[in-house]
């Protein structure tokens, strides 16, 4: 059995044991989330060199970013079933082995058209990384580390950001697109290999003996089932309004502070790297405040909140640049810690045996977020209003606290009768 978090709660934590095996699976899971975030943005800091060879625009290149995205939001909201069913172990590594592979392939593409069909195979394995990711921290760490296991989990995807752009296009660069693409596929690889073999590390078998009897009628029963429980759509709609928020900072910050502050677009992206630095240092640090608290909705609350105003102060209200860079530290902080606390939330609200498939439908809000960002966002900055666009990214970060005191209020009620997915 994948998941067993009776015999692992009733465990001292501070065995050395558990205390080791605890480090090893957090360690593992936290590296192989940053390799999803470094093949999310492998491509990007070669188009300039893709341009070049295949003779596109970047219309093209941005509709084979849009065919990932599209892929691995579908498939994660459904590839929880199998998590549940076959364990987080076995997805994960076929997940990784599908990326790494689809990412390989690309290398050797004769023709710009072949990206696509390549790119929804990379999304699809994409998918599995967040069902998978949770179902088997939620499982195999200790309950009194599940904040920090969290934290490091979302730290490890903000690493894989950071160093993506860096790595890629210093290899793409140097040794050329093909070759660049060589390195990150067989890495991916090879990381997917160590994750199939490490049966006593991450478990073996399904989540839950339930899960792996269910057939197509019981798994569309429990789907049914589970888009009916509102603190789950609300934990969806949470997820898609945060994300919407980071993908809004990340793409339009440097834009709006540009013409706000009257300064160069590659001085304004230092905003960018200023509120990740920030997202960065709170997420470690809400893994400890996740571990401290059982109020994990109020802090998800205070946090969002935090960023909603420190955000619109910064990057609208500030009077020098500097001053911005500063706030926007501060804001990425206040987000970042609620990262642990949101994953717990999500937790919560899992109905028993179906830990993958909670994460795996409340996660595609990550993707339905990212997508409707440009859409909402942009809106201000093509009509000369980019003070507009960052009191638009604040006013959907306050507006998510709502959306958490609405889970709060009908979690207990759900708890009290598990549905049976």
């Amino acid at each position: 059995m994948e998941a067993p978090a009776l015999s692992v709660a009733a465990t001292p934590p501070d065995s050395p044991e558990i205390r080791r095996r605890d480090f090893a699976v957090i360690g593992t899971i936290g590296l192989a989330h940053s390799t999803s975030h470094i093949f999310q943005f492998c491509l990007p800091p070669m188009f300039p060199l893709l341009q070049a060879e295949f003779g596109i625009g970047y219309a093209a290149l941005g509709s084979v970013l849009a065919s990932f995205y599209l892929a691995s939001g579908i498939g994660q909201t459904f590839i929880g079933v199998g998590v549940d069913r076959w364990g987080g172990r076995r997805v994960l590594a076929a997940g990784m082995a599908a990326l790494a592979g689809a990412i390989l392939a690309l290398a050797f593409v004769p023709s710009f058209w072949m990206f696509l069909p390549l790119a929804v195979v990379a999304g699809l394995g994409n998918s599995v990384f967040h069902p998978a990711d949770f179902a088997l921290l939620a499982a195999r760490v200790h309950p009194s580390r599940t904040g920090r296991a969290f934290s490091i989990h979302a730290f490890g995807g903000t690493i894989g950001y950071v160093l993506s752009p860096v790595l890629l296009s210093l290899l793409g660069f140097t040794l050329g697109w093909r070759t660049a693409l060589v390195v990150a596929g067989l890495y991916g690889l090879v990381q997917a290999g160590f994750i199939f073999l490490a049966h006593d590390l991450l478990g073996e078998g399904p989540a839950s003996a339930a899960a792996a009897k269910e057939g197509p009628r019981e798994i569309a029963a429990g789907f049914a089932r589970m888009l009916v429980m509102p603190a789950m759509l609300a934990a969806l709609v949470y997820l898609t309004m945060t994300a919407m928020a980071g993908a809004g900072v990340q793409a339009f910050a440097a834009a709006s502070l540009s013409a706000i502050h009257s300064i160069d677009f590659r001085t304004a992206t230092n905003a960018v790297t200023a509120y990740l630095a920030g997202n960065a240092v709170g997420i470690l640090a809400g893994g400890f405040v996740a571990d401290a608290t059982r109020r994990h909705e109020r802090v998800a609350a205070i946090g969002l909140l935090s960023g909603a105003v420190l955000i619109a102060t910064g990057g609208a209200l500030a009077p020098t640049f500097a001053t911005a860079l500063g706030l926007l530290v501060l804001a990425g902080i206040a987000v970042g810690i609620t990262s642990a606390a949101r994953d717990i939330i999500i937790k919560k609200i899992a109905p028993r045996g179906a830990t993958g498939r909670t994460f795996g439908l409340v996660y595609s809000g990550l993707d339905i977020g990212s997508m409707l960002a440009p859409l909402s966002f942009g809106w201000f900055l093509d009509h000369g209003m980019p003070q507009g666009t960052v009191y638009g990214i604040a006013l959907v970060l306050a507006a998510t606290v709502l959306v958490i005191r609405f889970i709060n209020g009908f979690l207990p009620v759900e708890k009290a009768a598990p549905a049976q997915a």
